[in-house]
């Protein structure tokens, strides 16, 4: 499992220069709608978040970035709601989402644009959509702007968090090379276990959908008999 993870650290650790671009890559794909069902950048952020803390990495160098993916991957999903319109959930892509999204548009109507913030947490992989969603409800820019900002530089300091103290704990403690190297390796599995448990939960939630008959007006029963 470890192995999963292990070439992104080596990359980042090989190449500090290119440790944001990437990382905030990450970060873009899980806020981008879509993509961000697939993209398990979570369990990423929280092993970036080891390497923050043990001072393999350079916050200052790495934080920027990501807080700008995700930005930039929910004002990708907000723009193309509004230039599409309701007409992006007819697309090919979400047949058999209609639960999925009918749940992000009710929770978007209950909540308005703090559901921004906190649809990063309680919609589990299928948070990327929010933004679709509010596009296609015409929140309009100041407002959407305002709200993802606080979203995306809210959401990067939650999930970097865990791995940071964790990390930084070891040093704190007292603990010698050889254990931190050992500890940072089971936060590597924990990572791991994370990545493999989004991806298994998001194939599980996409094949239920598909398996769900979906009530036609035709086939719905008159309140009268």
């Amino acid at each position: 499992m470890e192995g999963l993870l292990q070439p992104i650290v080596d990359f980042m650790l090989a190449n500090a220069a290119w440790a944001g671009p990437v990382f905030g890559l990450f970060a873009f794909g899980e806020s981008l709608a879509v993509a961000g069902v697939i993209i398990p950048a979570t369990p990423v952020l929280f092993l970036v978040g080891t390497l923050l803390g043990s001072g393999k990495l350079d916050p200052w160098s790495v934080i920027p970035w990501a807080i700008a993916g995700a930005i930039g991957g929910y004002w990708a999903s907000w723009w193309s709601g509004r230039r599409m319109g309701s007409a992006v959930y007819r697309r090919r892509i979400f047949t058999g989402q209609r639960r999925t999204i009918a749940r992000v548009r009710l929770y978007f109507r209950r909540w308005g644009g703090p559901s921004l913030i906190f649809g990063r947490y309680v919609l589990g992989p299928f948070q990327s959509m929010m933004p679709m969603v509010a596009g296609v409800a015409k929140m309009d820019a100041r407002r959407f702007h305002a709200w993802n900002i606080v979203s995306g530089t809210a959401w990067v300091a939650v999930v970097l968090a865990p791995g940071y103290f964790a990390a930084k704990g070891l040093t704190v403690l007292g603990f010698g090379v050889a254990q931190q190297h050992m500890l940072t390796g089971v936060l590597l599995g924990v990572s791991a276990l994370l990545a493999i448990g989004a991806v298994v939960l998001m194939l599980y939630r996409l094949t239920t959908l598909r398996r769900r008959p979906i009530a036609t007006p035709s086939a719905r029963k008159s309140p009268l008999g």
